[in-house]
């Protein structure tokens, strides 16, 4: 009875095929020449509202890691109706900085999404220093909170107007130029949030829900020209906007710290994690970047550490 040795070689050579034979060579599975393909968004250009830290940043770097050229936009300043620090002019530089760091271009502007006027700006100066637009991320986004009845009018509609406006906005202001070149990825930030109610989140809530239903409606509105509109539904990101003393007294008062914040959130995840690092909004705004993703589009692709499981759709 035979002993023949099973090896890989034995096993590719009793099926008749070697590299000679479907026409590679051994230098066709080397490392070195998949090393040299450039990244996969070279010549491309990324504009990303919202820019200056968190998942804005986060989005920035791993598209300019991708080869792309990248504006950043940010209002970089503080707004009355909102209780935690937000995004500084030197956020947005440091962004710019990063980004640079990386061996491509960055262009960085304080613009405020709720301004049709500051949106153009950012547009006209994008096209005249870059030339073009190829990728559009609506992440500029802002929260608070209270009960309805307990909220002022002006603090309810600055969420509206920067969550579910704003985004609208940058879609406006874009467009013309993604559909001049027949082409274009278009990705709105959405939330979990938008999946469903939460007492004393309203305003966040509807407006989140709100850019689901815009997503859908410019999918079907821009797809003839080679153009997908897709969103991203986070779960809680270990970002200022979220791990910071006023959100952490709110969610956890019997311990107002970033571990208290997990706690809370891993009640709610199934996986057994709680803040989720901004890198993973910004794999997912990768993908639907690039031409993997050519074929999807109208959808909100959840980043929840399975909280929405239990979701009925």
């Amino acid at each position: 009875m035979s002993t023949h040795k099973i090896t890989r070689r034995n096993l590719v050579k009793s099926a008749g095929v070697t590299a000679a034979g479907i026409g590679l060579s051994s230098k066709s599975f080397s490392q070195s020449d998949s090393s040299k393909e450039l990244p996969h968004q070279t010549g491309k250009v990324a504009l990303i509202t919202g820019g200056a830290r968190g998942i804005g940043r986060a989005i920035a770097l791993s598209l300019a890691k991708e080869g792309a050229d990248i504006v950043i936009c940010d209002i970089a300043r503080q707004m009355d109706t909102i209780l935690y620090p937000m995004a500084t002019k030197d956020d947005l530089l440091e962004t710019k900085k990063m980004v640079e760091q990386l061996g491509v271009k960055c262009i960085a502007l304080k613009a405020d999404v709720r301004s049709t006027a500051d949106l153009n700006s950012v547009v006209k100066e994008t096209m005249d220093q870059l030339g073009r637009i190829d990728m559009v991320v609506a992440n500029a986004g802002i929260a608070n909170m209270g009960y309805i009845d307990q909220m002022g009018d002006l603090a309810w509609q600055d969420v509206i107007d920067v969550n579910l406006v704003g985004v609208a906005k940058t879609i406006k202001s874009t467009l013309p130029h993604l559909k001049k070149q027949d082409s274009g990825r278009i990705v709105d930030i959405s939330s979990v949030s938008g999946r469903g109610g939460s007492a004393g989140m309203s305003a966040y809530n509807a407006s989140k829900w709100g850019v689901i239903g815009l997503t859908k409606s410019i999918a079907r509105e821009v797809g003839k020209a080679n153009i997908t509109c897709n969103a991203i539904c986070p779960t809680a990101i270990a970002t200022p906007m979220i791990d910071n003393e006023f959100v952490r007294s709110l969610w956890n008062p019997n311990n107002p710290t970033s571990e208290g914040i997990d706690e809370v959130m891993k009640m709610s995840h199934e996986l057994p994690v709680g803040m989720l690092d901004p890198v993973e909004i910004a794999n997912a705004a990768v993908f639907l970047c690039s031409d993997q993703a050519k074929a999807i589009t109208g959808i909100a692709m959840d980043v929840a550490a399975g909280s929405t499981a239990r979701n009925t759709a």
